[in-house]
């Protein structure tokens, strides 16, 4: 079984992103869950990283900025890629699944 389930707070606002492949074309939204490491009294944060693809990721870069609370659920994922200078790097992430927005955003109106 491969299921990750977390809860934390995104470190900067998403941006939307397109992408080509062979298996067609798409969009799609990469960011970075801060989450509370409970257990360590100096309160040091893990960073992960979070992936989602298509519509989800669509709402997601219109609704969710720097700082909201969201839990998220969805499955590990190692990935590589050929960096600019040629060399092969490796990667590991979240591909989002499921959402909810654990905050109300309110807006300052003036």
């Amino acid at each position: 079984m491969n299921r990750v389930t977390l809860i934390g707070n995104v470190v900067k606002d998403l941006e939307l992103k397109n992408y080509n492949s062979s298996d067609g074309n798409g969009s799609y939204v990469q960011f970075t869950l801060a989450i509370n490491d409970q257990r360590n009294k100096d309160k040091e944060a893990v960073f992960i990283s979070i992936v989602s693809f298509g519509k989800q990721a669509e709402i997601l870069s219109k609704y969710l900025s720097k700082g909201r609370r969201i839990a998220i659920e969805g499955k590990l994922n190692n990935a590589s890629y050929i960096n600019s200078n040629g060399e092969k790097k490796y990667s590991n992430n979240i591909i989002l699944e499921e959402f909810q927005f654990l905050d109300n955003k309110k807006e300052n109106v003036i």
